[in-house]
């Protein structure tokens, strides 16, 4: 797959906004919801041309995803270099959903780190800042606050993200086809364990109670053995959710009308 100036640019501007230092107007929020690898594989696939499979591998990569949490404000990958380069770099490369999981993997890593780089920078930014506040100088205050930071993460992650994936478009499906076929098998295998490792994180963190596991187990039950789509599989999991509150209802139901005539029988 071949990609063009235009292209690298879009994706490059992309993992900028997608960034979660990035002070957009739209907020937060809408640089949150651009992180997301499903989100970002979404828009690599639409400025590439190839949206199901932008799609696919974004998916996956959500999964593996799921789990993260941050630990004292600090992640252990970059979110919006897991979107936007590392699906860019699968799709330029023609690699399939697991090998992508893998990639993204390493690259989120790597953009931890780069992040930590950004975030030393605007350390130095505002230390100058608070210099600048003690000399009353207003105007390079607001330099040193609001216009460096954001300047300094654009050429960071635009920068690099550009650079990924144009050198990736002229190398990455070269480099794969020179892989060895035991290293992309053991890339696919640890590719369907991390997305497996992502969720079972989350539940670990959602459920309450363990015994809550069997629904989790239901739905792979129909989706792996019977063939089940997602929509069919909600259902199932809606009914049984719903018949366990109205059994739970009658059952705390029953229970109080024994307590009622038990305090009738000793009046």
């Amino acid at each position: 797959m071949e990609i063009t100036v235009i292209q690298a640019i879009l994706i490059g501007i992309s993992c900028w906004l997608g960034s979660v230092e990035n002070p957009q107007p739209l907020g937060v929020a809408f640089s949150d919801a651009l992180s997301k690898p499903i989100v970002g594989g979404t828009i690599v696939g639409m400025i590439l041309g190839d949206i199901p499979t932008g799609v696919t591998i974004g998916a996956a990569i959500q999964a593996m995803c799921l789990g993260q949490v941050l630990i004292g404000g600090v992640a252990t990958a970059d979110m919006a270099f897991v979107s936007y380069p590392s699906i860019a770099l699968a799709m330029l490369a023609g690699a399939d959903a697991t090998v992508a999981v893998t990639l993204a993997a390493t690259v989120g890593v790597l953009g931890a780190a780069v992040f930590t780089g950004y975030e030393i920078l605007c350390s130095v930014f505002y230390q100058l800042g608070d210099k600048y506040i003690a000399e009353n100088n207003i105007q390079k205050m607001k330099m040193a606050y609001i216009v460096l930071p954001p300047m300094t993460s654009f050429v960071i992650r635009f920068g690099l993200t550009f650079t990924i994936v144009m050198l990736g478009s002229a190398y990455a499906a070269d480099l794969l086809a020179s892989i060895p076929e035991l290293v992309l098998h053991i890339a696919s295998v640890l590719g369907g364990i991390l997305p497996a490792v992502g969720i079972s994180i989350l539940v670990t963190y959602t459920l309450k109670d363990f015994k809550f596991i069997i629904y989790f187990l239901i739905g792979i039950v129909c989706i792996t053995f019977l063939g089940l789509n997602m929509v069919a599989t909600a259902v199932i999991g809606s009914c049984l959710a719903v018949m366990y509150y109205m059994f739970m209802g009658n059952q705390s139901g029953n229970q109080s009308s024994q307590s009622e005539d038990e305090e009738d029988e000793l009046l």
